[in-house]
């Protein structure tokens, strides 16, 4: 017969342990929910709406260009494109399934580091579990900036 004290049986599982185990597992999530992803770049909003003139934002200038912000260094990123003569296009990267900071990865894939949702470049679902499309934010190009209505 062993000691418990010496030689704790590992398959036992006290409430203590339990908790713990919970604890932990929960914490990896949320930290995996909450990393960034790719760098965002902190821009400050007035009035509900961020404008970026393309002076300081140059890859936006151009068609096909992109650029991923956060407003006032806080919520989710938001992905902006100047899609040329189609406009401009600024999603939302919070994934519609639980909240986590969808990432842009250099072939400009959309994808969910939590869950594995992903996204088709205009914020459409093309694989679940997510079950709704990004969040389109209404964008503008108006002289030399793109303003974007977050509120």
């Amino acid at each position: 017969m062993s000691d418990p004290v010496r030689d704790p049986d590992p398959c036992a599982c006290t409430r203590r342990s339990v908790l713990i185990r919970g604890t932990l597992t929960i914490g990896a999530a949320a930290l995996g929910c909450a990393g960034r992803g790719e760098s965002a770049k902190e821009v400050p909003s007035e009035g509900g709406a961020v404008v970026l003139p393309l002076a300081e934002h140059p890859a936006l200038a151009n068609a096909g260009g992109s650029e991923v912000i956060r407003a006032d260094g806080k919520g989710k990123p938001i992905l902006v494109r100047n899609d040329g003569d189609a406009g401009i296009t600024a999603l939302s990267l919070k994934c519609t399934h639980m909240g986590c900071a969808v990432r842009v990865d250099e072939g400009g894939a959309l994808a969910c580091p939590c869950h594995g949702s992903r996204y088709a470049a205009d914020g459409s679902v093309t694989k679940g579990p997510a079950k709704e499309p990004l969040t389109r934010l209404p964008a503008t190009l108006g002289g030399d900036a793109i303003t974007v209505q977050i509120g």
